[in-house]
C-alpha cells in the first residue's frame, strides 16, 4: 500500500504559515508588553502630577475618600467591613477564596472529558438564603491555621461550621474538583462535609434538590484570567504581560462604588415611596465617597487610593451588569423586585434594556509591585485620598448579559 506523503511545496508552505503565525502572535504579545510598560510610566507621572498640585483652600471640591472597604470571605455569603485591606494575586486578600458547588450530572457519554466542569457554582441568584450566613474574617492562629466561621440566622444559634482556610490546610485537603463559574473551569478543594452539611440546612430551604451542595476553596495553584477583552495593558502582570486573576469572583477581582451613585438610587426609590437600600445589595469592594456626581465612575479609567509608598492603582475595567441577586435582602434572604426595576428606568446601558448596571470592576495596575510571595505592595484604608488619574468612555458588556 502506497504511502502518500506531502510534497516539499506543500510542506514548505505550511512552516511558513506556522512561523507566521507565530511571529504574528510574538509580534503582538511584545506590543502590549511595550504598551503595558508606557502607560504605567505614565500613570506614575499623572500621579505625581496630580497629588502635587492639588488646591489647598477650602472651597475647592471634597477631596473623594474611601468610605467603606468589604470583603466577602465566601462567594454569595455576607459581607465583612473592614477597617484597611492589602492584595494578592486573587484581589482584596480573604476575598471570595471559597464557594458553594452542586456535582452536574454525568455526560450522556458517560463520563466526564479532561478539563470538563464536574461542578458548578452556586450563589444567591438560585439560593436566595445564602444571604443569611454569615462567614468571619479569616483569622490566622499560627502558620497552619487560618480559620473562619460560619453562622445562620435559619440553623440555631450555637451551631456553627469552622473552616481552616491556611494554603498549607487547602493544598491538603484530598479531594479536588473542576468547578464552573460563568464560562471558566477552575481547579478548587473540597474543604470537608462538616462545612457541606451546614450549608445544606440552609439551601435546603430553597430547594430540596440542594442537598448535594459543596463548599470549596480556590488553590494557589489555581489559574482564571479576566477576560481579555476589558483588561487594560497596564494591569498585565509581570515580564510575559500575564492577564490579572479573577479568582471565585463573577468575573474581576475588585468592584468599585460609590456613594453618590448609590444616593441617586436611593432618592429615586423614595421619590416612588420605597425604601432606601444598603450598599450591600451590590457587594463591593471598596466604596468610595466625596465624588464629583453620581455615577461619575463610569468615565473613570484609573485611580489612585492613597498618596504614600502604600498607594494602590487600580485600573476600570468595565460596568458591573447587575442581576437578581441585588434583589435579596442581605439580612433576611428575602427577594423583592427593587433595585432593577428603577435601575432599568435610567441605568439600562447594556444591548437590551434587561442590561442594568451599578458599580464598576476594577483590576490592579501590574507596575512590578507583585512580590514574589503572590502578595501585592500597597494598602488602602479608610478614609485614604482617591485621585482620578484618567477618564474616558464608559465601558459596558459587548454582549448581552446571561445571568444565571
Amino acid at each position: 500500500m502506497t504511502t502518500l506523503e506531502p510534497s516539499p511545496p506543500l510542506v514548505a508552505a505550511a512552516v511558513v504559515v506556522a512561523t507566521t503565525y507565530v511571529l504574528q502572535q510574538n509580534k503582538q504579545r511584545l506590543k502590549s508588553i511595550i504598551n503595558a510598560y508606557k502607560s504605567r510610566r505614565e500613570l506614575r507621572k499623572i500621579a505625581r502630577n496630580k497629588i502635587h498640585n492639588q488646591p489647598d483652600d477650602d472651597s475647592a471640591q471634597p477631596q473623594p475618600r474611601v468610605s467603606g472597604i468589604f470583603i466577602h470571605p465566601v462567594k454569595s455569603l455576607r459581607p465583612v467591613a473592614l477597617s484597611q485591606t492589602k492584595f494578592d494575586t486573587h484581589g482584596l486578600v480573604g476575598d471570595r477564596r471559597l464557594m458553594i458547588v452542586r456535582p452536574l450530572p454525568t455526560p450522556l457519554y458517560g463520563h466526564f472529558m479532561d478539563g470538563e466542569a464536574t461542578h458548578r457554582f452556586l450563589t444567591q441568584r438560585q439560593s436566595p438564603s445564602l444571604a443569611t450566613v454569615d462567614a468571619t474574617e479569616p483569622i490566622t492562629l499560627d502558620s497552619s491555621k487560618t480559620l473562619i466561621k460560619l453562622s445562620s440566622s435559619l440553623v440555631t444559634d450555637d451551631e456553627h461550621v469552622t473552616i481552616n482556610v491556611h494554603p498549607s490546610a487547602v493544598k491538603s485537603f484530598p479531594i479536588r474538583y473542576l468547578a464552573g463559574v460563568w464560562n471558566d473551569v477552575i481547579q478548587v478543594a473540597d474543604v470537608g462535609d462538616e462545612a457541606a452539611a451546614f450549608v445544606s440546612k440552609v439551601v435546603c430551604k430553597d430547594d430540596p434538590n440542594f442537598k448535594d451542595v459543596r463548599v470549596v476553596s480556590v488553590m494557589q495553584s489555581s489559574e482564571r484570567r479576566v477576560d481579555e477583552l476589558y483588561c487594560p495593558d497596564a494591569a498585565r502582570v509581570g515580564i510575559l504581560g500575564s492577564l490579572p486573576q479573577g479568582g471565585l469572583t463573577d468575573g474581576f477581582p475588585i468592584l468599585v462604588a460609590t456613594q453618590a451613585s448609590l444616593d441617586e438610587l436611593n432618592n429615586r426609590l423614595l421619590l416612588k415611596g420605597k425604601k432606601e437600600l444598603p450598599i450591600s445589595r451590590f457587594r463591593p469592594n471598596i466604596v468610595i465617597n466625596n465624588t464629583l456626581k453620581p455615577f461619575d465612575e463610569d468615565n473613570w479609567k484609573a485611580i489612585q487610593i492613597g498618596q504614600e509608598s502604600d498607594a494602590v492603582i487600580l485600573h476600570i475595567a468595565k460596568g458591573c451588569p447587575r442581576c437578581k441577586q441585588s434583589c435579596t435582602d442581605q439580612l433576611t434572604g428575602e427577594r423583592g423586585d427593587e433595585p432593577l426595576e428603577t435601575l432599568a428606568e435610567f441605568r439600562a446601558l447594556g444591548k437590551n434594556d434587561e442590561d442594568v448596571y451599578f458599580a464598576q470592576n476594577a483590576v490592579l495596575n501590574g507596575d512590578g509591585s507583585i512580590w514574589s510571595s503572590g502578595r501585592y505592595k500597597g494598602v488602602i484604608k479608610l478614609g485614604d485620598p482617591v485621585t482620578i488619574l484618567t477618564r474616558g468612555d464608559p465601558v459596558w458588556d459587548s454582549e448581552t448579559v446571561q445571568a444565571e
